[in-house]
């Protein structure tokens, strides 16, 4: 692997952590660590430009891998248009909030009584996002054996991405919060605490991801001009 492609993943994974830690200095300075990340401030913009570059990246892959295929529906190179589809997806339920859309639509159509448990369903549809994304990655193994590289941003994205599932089921509400502080003014600050990690661990699992498609989009390249 070039040197060149190296250094541009650190580029992007430190531009992440950069731009993150400025998102809480502007968010401190108004009272609120987790100011920047809520919906439409700019470290939700900045999420949902990732992830589009990664389903934008994922799909010049696709291009590009489809050429050798007699029949692209039944190439591996498919995979690449699932994660490429996949990726525009949670972009999409980044900007409108679908999977917490579809936690409230659950309750309202169940009329289920909404509980500190029953309130993390949005959490766990994250889960299963990342479950769905695991099991296409998997079946279609075997398109992505040339890339061994792309092995640890793949593991490291999804650690990251769990950590974040984490932290958001434990900053969803004040509950936990309170379990280990046993006070409502630190509970607050806790809770103000854990929702911005797990923003900043959602920025850094894309820019993550993003850095593996990167390197596999220039490899593919290079094959392709041989």
């Amino acid at each position: 692997m070039k040197l060149q492609n190296k250094m541009t993943s650190k580029y992007i994974v430190g531009a992440s952590l950069i731009l993150s830690l400025l998102f809480v200095l502007i968010g401190y300075q108004k009272g609120d660590i987790s100011d920047q990340f809520s919906e439409g401030k700019p470290g939700t913009i900045v999420s949902v430009l990732l992830l589009l570059a990664i389903s934008f990246t994922c799909f010049r892959i696709f291009i590009l891998r489809r050429r050798t295929a007699a029949n692209w529906l039944r190439h591996p190179s498919l995979v690449w248009l699932l994660i490429a589809s996949g990726f525009l997806f949670l972009a999409l339920d980044d900007a409108l909030k679908i999977h917490e859309g579809i936690d409230k639509s659950i309750h309202a159509m169940s009329e289920m009584t909404e509980t500190s448990l029953s309130d993390r369903m949005d959490d766990a549809i994250i889960g299963i996002y990342a479950l769905i994304g695991v099991f296409v990655l998997y079946v279609y193994r075997s398109e992505l054996t040339p890339y061994r590289f792309l092995a640890p941003y793949l593991l490291a994205g999804f650690a990251v991405l769990a950590l974040s599932i984490a932290l958001d089921a434990a900053s969803n509400g004040l509950g936990f919060a309170l379990w280990v502080t046993n006070s409502e003014s630190a509970a607050h600050s806790l809770h103000a605490l854990l929702d911005t990690l797990e923003e900043v661990c959602k920025l850094l699992a894309e820019a993550i991801f993003l850095s593996g498609f990167l390197l596999v989009l220039q490899a593919t390249a290079e094959q392709d001009k041989t």
